[in-house]
This record gives structure tokens, sequence and C-alpha cells, in this order.
């Protein structure tokens, strides 16, 4: 299996690259669609002023970069929707990127930027965003049908359903999970909101109960509260050790490899270098005992001890794809 790791600037992708990352992923924000759409029309799902790359010239040396190290670099064009007109100049960024500069991959997730990718057959791979919503077999062979190379399977999937899921997928199509950072409270690729405007799933909602007592209320907000906590990456905190504590799937590293798992996908392209890093140390760790053979169940208790967090993993909130595993 690979690792996947975010960047936003050509020193991150260095040293990223450095220390054990086997991919990068990107996204852009350019002059022209601030021009015709603004700062509050993303082109991605990251804010365009702190997680994405501000000049061509900077993504080619991330490109050639990453050859020289024999690593793809895949860009994210992953918005839920995009406003009317900006299909064509997508469509025209994307040629620029895979023409000039030789970008390895696109993650997609607007069903109609999908649908002209997969007409202009540009030599370039197609990742399904997780906001794409695979979650069954039948979904994978629609998906392949339009072209699509990679699937990153959503986050609210259980351990049980991905394994059904590859088992009897074509085996043409590969699959990427989501290995560390930021969850979400709802199933992203239903939820048609932007973060544009602020997190609509952290707002603290006021509501009168209808008829539940205040009381039954307070306790079932303290509950949402402290699942969103985990969610949020624990509020963004460190262990004393200074990697960083948030939502996972460590302890399914060996299942992933049995499975078929192609790759692994470190998330917060916006996050700070320091965050990058540690996340980076911490799933390369666990990764070195996958590439050796470990039983899937080794691998699960290796990473709870990496984590130095047990009461964080034993309240299950920062788990993905809750479900229990078989430690065989």
């Amino acid at each position: 299996m690979k690792i996947i790791a975010p960047i936003s600037s050509f020193k991150e992708a260095e040293m990223l690259l450095h220390f054990g990352a086997d991919e990068l992923y990107c996204g852009v924000n350019t002059p022209e669609w601030n021009e015709h759409f603004g700062n509050q029309l993303w082109m991605n799902r990251r804010d365009p002023s702190q997680a994405n790359i501000f000049s061509y010239e900077d993504i080619q040396k991330i490109v050639e970069l990453a050859h020289e190290n024999d690593a793809q670099v895949h860009l994210t064009l992953n918005a839920s929707f995009y406003p009317r007109g900006s299909i064509a100049y997508i469509l025209k960024l994307a040629e620029k990127l895979v023409s000039d500069i030789h970008i390895d991959g696109i993650i997609v997730s607007d069903f109609s930027l999908l649908m002209r990718l997969s007409e202009e057959k540009l030599p370039v791979r197609i990742h399904l965003s997780s906001l794409g919503s695979c979650f069954n077999s039948e979904s994978v062979d629609f998906y392949l049908s339009l072209g699509v190379q990679r699937i990153i399977l959503p986050r609210q999937l259980k351990f049980s359903e991905i394994h059904r899921l590859i088992a009897k997928a074509n085996p043409q199509m590969e699959f990427e999970v989501f290995a560390l950072n930021d969850g979400c409270y709802f199933e992203e690729g239903f939820c048609q909101t932007s973060h544009t405007l602020g997190a609509f799933c952290l707002t603290d909602w006021k509501v009168s109960g209808h008829g539940v007592s205040q009381e039954e209320i307070e306790t079932h907000l303290k509950d949402s509260r402290e699942y969103l906590w985990y969610q949020n990456n624990c509020s963004s905190t460190f262990q004393a050790d200074g990697l960083p504590n948030g939502p996972c799937s460590l302890c399914g590293f060996g299942h992933f490899r049995d499975w078929g798992v192609k790759a692994v996908k470190i998330v917060g392209r916006e996050a700070s270098f320091y965050r990058k890093m540690g996340s980076l140390q911490l799933v390369k760790a666990v990764m070195d005992e996958v590439r050796n053979g470990a039983a899937p169940g080794e691998i699960g208790e290796y990473a709870r001890s990496l984590r130095g967090t047990p009461e964080y993993c034993d309240r299950g909130y920062m788990c993905y794809f809750r479900e229990e595993l078989d430690s065989a």
C-alpha cells in the first residue's frame, strides 16, 4: 500500500517525499478562477487561501520533484458542485496541467465534471473523491465505465462493508481509504453545503426541544459536542510526543493490505506543516509494520501503542469505519 500526503507548497513536497510519502495531492487557486467566480466559490473542498498552490511554476516544480522520486501528484477538483460556466474553465485548466505540467491524476466528485472528463479522454488518471459516495460494487462498475481508475471510499462505511465491496468489485479498480485526520459529522457525499461560509456541521445550533425536557436536550448536546470534538481532530491537539490526535483507521491497515487496498490517505491540505509531518511519521511507522508482513492484529496493537491516548481510542469516536475488527 502507498501513503498519500497532502501539500500546499513546494517545500512541503520536498520534506514529505523525503520522509516516506509515496504520492502527493494538492489543490490550485488560479487568478482566472478568482476573477470570474471569487473566493466564495471554491474550486475544491478546501479554503483557497490556506490549502492550495498559487502558481503554475510551483506545480511544475512539485511534479518534477515527485517524478524524480518515483511518486505521483494528484490534483483535487473535488467541489460538491460547480457554478454555471465553470466546467469549461476547469476542463481547460485540467488540459493545461496534464499536457504542460504532466500531473498524474485528478480527484473528482461533481458528476458533470466527471462526465466531461470521461468524454475528453485526457491522458491522466481519474480518481473518484469520497464525495462520489461509492457504497457498493455495482457503483464500482458504473464509475469504471466512466474511466475512473481509483475510488476513495467514504468514511461512513464499516470495515466489513469495505471488505465485501472490494471482494465483489472489478479487479481493474483501485481503492483508497482515509488514514488519519478530519472526520465529518455527516456523509460528505450527501451533503450539499460548503465550508465557504463556515462549517454547517460545526455550528452550535439552538433548539427548542418540541416537548423534550431541557435536561434531556443538554445531555444530547453534550454527547454531540463530544463527538464533534473527536471528529475535529480532538480540537487539533497533539500527544506529548508531538504526534497528532484525531480520527484514524491505523488499526485496520493490516486488513486493508490483505483486502487489496491500494493506498491510504493523510487528510489535511490546510493543516500546518508540523501536523503534516507528524501525521506522516505516525502513518509511516504503522505502514512499516504492514510492509514487514505483520499480522493484522499485531498491527492494530502497535497502532494503538503509538497513539498514546488509549482513552480516546476506547471511546470509539475517533475511529473511521467504526466496527470491531477480527484480531487474526
